[in-house]
């Protein structure tokens, strides 16, 4: 069933330091007598670029989903946490603002790709875990998500998975992963293992669907088998791993509305949410 949906743009959920963040909520028009899931998503761009409005959220707000899409603070702006700071804030804020938007406080998820990919995959590993929450804003609220979908995400950065994969280097890695951790992870091994959500995969792990594709020359697919493989077999997580054949870094570019779908990617992440939130 398809629903027809409204928007609301740069709302503010809290604070980045000394700025304000903002998010764009996209969500099913008209009134509903029950609570709905909700999904944010969080954009990529190396952590360093990107934009909110890059969103491919009107798939699940047409699907009966609230959704919201965030901004987030940049490497250049602050290094790693502030990024997960940032994404933890928002999530508070949209349980303490649930009644607002017609939200189940108790039903919300997360996806994003590539950075943004990284970033709600460490929010589903970390749940209320202090090291992550920071102080952007809502503190008197959980952090904790239900269900992921990470896409084209880094999810290791302790090992070398282009020397894994006998690949080279694609050249705009390091430059991003180390502007994220201020050095590159042999020289902050303890950032890169903190920043890590391979790292903290534990039994309360939310469950995962993450997508990736085989040809990715950016972000080796390598590392999301161990991550998922890791998820269910040491944590016992519902995780499963989509690996697209012939398709790069932009294995997100089919799950924008209107596009090409070969994968049926569209319909397989709407019932992936719907499996762990509800309808």
């Amino acid at each position: 069933m398809s629903h027809e949906v409204i928007g609301e743009i740069a709302v503010e959920y809290g604070r980045g330091g000394r700025r304000p963040l903002h998010l764009d909520i996209l969500r099913p028009a008209g009134s509903s007598n029950s609570l709905r899931p909700a999904v944010i998503y969080v954009h990529g761009g190396g952590w360093l670029g990107g934009e909110r409005t890059s969103t491919p959220n009107g798939i699940l707000a047409e699907a009966g989903f609230v959704t919201a899409s965030i901004s987030y603070r940049f490497s250049s702006e602050a290094i790693f946490p502030a990024q997960i700071h940032d994404v933890k804030a928002a999530i508070r804020w949209l349980r303490a603002n649930a009644a607002q938007y017609g939200v189940d406080p108790e039903r919300i998820g997360i996806w994003g790709h590539s950075a943004g990919g990284h970033l709600a995959a460490l929010a589903a590993v970390t749940g209320n875990n202090p090291d992550f929450e920071g102080e952007g804003g809502s503190p008197d609220q959980d952090s904790s998500v239900q269900a992921a979908v990470p896409i084209s995400a880094p999810l290791e950065f302790l090992i070398d998975w282009y020397a894994v994969a006998q690949m080279p280097v694609h050249p705009d890695a390091w430059d991003c992963i180390s502007g994220l951790m201020g050095g590159l992870p042999y020289t902050v091994p303890e950032l890169a293992r903190l920043s890590s959500p391979y790292w903290h995969v534990d039994a309360t792990a939310a469950p995962q669907l993450v997508i990736h594709g085989e040809m990715d020359d950016l972000v080796p697919i390598g590392q999301a088998r161990a991550y998922v493989a890791s998820l269910r077999w040491y944590a016992g997580i519902d995780a499963k791993l989509i690996a697209l054949e012939r398709v790069g870094h932009e294995a997100h570019s089919s799950l924008f509305p209107n596009q090409p779908d070969p994968s049926g990617l569209q319909a397989r992440v709407a019932k992936f949410f719907r499996s762990h939130l509800g309808e």
